[in-house]
């Protein structure tokens, strides 16, 4: 549910260490008094060359719309290291079994995407998919409505409020395991 490609750029910029701004052309303390150009350029040179690109595969993605998956293609190549992103065309029930790893998604939850009941159903489907195929891994999604939370199927570890848009959400923390957490 990778959609245009923000949380995997957000991603990307963080493993590469890619400056925020890395993209902006112009800053508005440019246009201070006292701005010196040299001195800006020297902190763009180091800091453009402290960017270390990850290995490809590192981050993926995936969308079930062939749309949104040419936009984070393109979205993500405005960016060093945006080739090493995967990014499939897929269904997430689809995908294969993934290696411990991290997952951060924020899933539909507008009643303008689906029904209640779909949008319930839908979340059930991404619970069953941690619980079968993301064994060691930890997922952390966004509820952008919070009784969501309870159609997973699966108890959050963390629960920190995040407003989104002006909805009042959560992000949950789900570590997931192989078989019985306890033994």
């Amino acid at each position: 549910m990778c959609g245009s490609g923000t949380i995997l750029a957000e991603a990307l910029m963080y493993a590469a260490k890619i400056p925020a701004g890395y993209l902006k052309e112009k800053f508005g303390f440019e246009n201070m008094p006292d701005f010196d150009q040299e001195i800006w350029s020297e902190v763009k040179e180091q800091c453009d060359a402290a960017i270390e690109l990850p290995e490809p595969g590192l981050i993926k993605g995936s969308d079930i719309d062939p749309e949104a998956v040419r936009a984070s293609i393109v979205n993500l190549s405005y960016l060093p290291g945006g080739d090493r992103v995967q990014i499939v065309q897929s269904r997430f029930q689809d995908l294969p079994e993934l290696e411990p790893c991290t997952i951060l998604t924020n899933p539909p939850y507008g009643i303008r995407l689906m029904s209640k009941e779909d949008i319930e159903s839908f979340i059930g489907e991404v619970g069953d998919f941690l619980k079968q195929k993301c064994a060691g891994s930890n997922a952390w999604i966004y509820f952008g409505e919070r009784k969501l939370i309870l159609k997973i199927g699966l108890r959050p570890s963390r629960k920190f409020p995040l407003n989104n848009g002006g909805l009042d959400g959560r992000l949950c923390k789900f570590e997931m395991y192989r078989g019985n957490r306890w033994t």
